[in-house]
């Protein structure tokens, strides 16, 4: 519900700013053809970006009881849609390497779990700006498996909650912010449901001349 808000706070405000104008540019008799046609092209993209969306995470909350085929790169391409807001909010670039091929699995269960772990990775940031989450993948078991990996510049996990963090109702956050429940389902739904495994760990890497570090889940699902 907070995704949704986020992504539709500036195309409603868009919608009001632009039909506001037109209104009082019309009392004012100012308002031009090419005022009122750029107005109501802005309000007609604004909705069907609404509609969009709606769309989304109408099939994001969609149960599938059985294994499709999909594009990995398109679906971790809809997870990014559907934070998108709440990461340019909080000025949180993605780099991402995805190898575009097809598997089959259960879509929407991988897009809960990348969410899931994208928005830890979000609450875990301090900093205001030069914040980066990296999504790659990697091939393994003579393409048998896949592996995507997820790791973040927030400065990792502190070592002794590294055992625990999959553990039900564990969280490090306020009790008002989080119920631990989010990283316990991550766990759950990998091994029980699509029959893989997830891992973290803290790693220090270079990306752009710079030292940095964080944690990294590596997810190993298999491709068929």
């Amino acid at each position: 519900i907070a995704n949704i808000a986020h992504q539709w706070r500036q195309p409603l405000s868009l919608i009001s700013t632009a039909s506001s104008g037109l209104k009082m540019q019309k009392e004012f008799k100012v308002l031009t053809d090419e005022i009122f046609y750029s107005s109501v092209n802005s309000i007609t993209n604004a909705t069907q970006y609404l509609s969009q969306t709606i769309e989304n995470f109408k099939n994001f909350f969609t149960p599938r009881l059985q294994k499709e085929y999909f594009s990995l790169d398109d679906t971790i391409q809809k997870t990014l849609t559907l934070v998108s807001s709440e990461l340019k909010r909080k000025d949180i670039g993605i780099i991402n390497k995805i190898d575009d091929i097809e598997i089959l699995s259960y879509e929407n269960d991988l897009i809960q779990v990348i969410i899931n772990i994208i928005n830890n990775a979000k609450d875990a940031f301090t900093k205001e700006s030069g914040n980066f989450i990296f999504i790659d993948t990697e091939l393994t078991n003579k393409t048998k498996n896949i592996n995507i990996k997820i790791k973040d510049n927030a400065g990792g996990i502190p070592d002794e909650f590294l055992g625990k963090i999959y553990e039900p109702y564990f969280t490090t956050k306020y009790k008002s912010d989080g119920t631990g429940i989010g990283l316990y389902m991550v766990m759950e739904i990998i091994q029980k449901h699509m029959q893989g495994t997830i891992s973290v760990k803290n790693v220090s890497y270079t990306y752009d001349s710079k030292e940095y570090r964080g944690a990294e889940f590596i997810i190993n699902i298999p491709i068929k």
